[in-house]
């Protein structure tokens, strides 16, 4: 009896554990809030804007984006630039707080992508 109660409790870990992996997969923003000056750090966050200054760091390859106000670090992201100051971008990362300054640092996690259309007013944080 203890051997087949083991095995369903396995394969209810298993289930439980596939089901979280495609969620990631499926839903990649699921927990995602916008972006405000209030938001805790360690919260996952979107925020869309224009790209104001962008400039590589000396060391390890990575971006500083200054969107529409809103300090952005792109781990990493020197190889991969696909967007240029003027460009109007959307991107989720984590806010964090370096050298006392707020910012939004897109990691592995994250992402940033180019955006078209009408941007809304800074206090929706979006585009249509």
């Amino acid at each position: 009896m203890e051997k087949k109660a083991f095995c369903v409790l396995l394969a209810v870990t298993a289930v439980l554990i596939i089901f979280f992996l495609c969620f990631g997969v499926l839903y990649p923003e699921a927990g995602v809030v916008p972006y405000t000056e209030d938001t805790p750090e360690k919260t996952r966050v979107s925020f869309a804007g224009e790209i104001q200054e962008m400039r590589i760091t000396a060391a390890g390859g990575h971006v500083l984006l200054n969107i529409a106000g809103v300090s952005v670090f792109v781990e990493g992201g020197a190889d991969n630039i696909f967007y240029k100051t003027g460009d109007r971008v959307r991107v989720v990362g984590i806010v964090e707080t370096y050298a006392g300054n707020r910012e939004i640092v897109v990691g592995q996690t994250g992402s940033v992508s180019l955006t078209t259309g009408v941007y809304l007013p800074a206090e929706t944080n979006s585009y249509v």
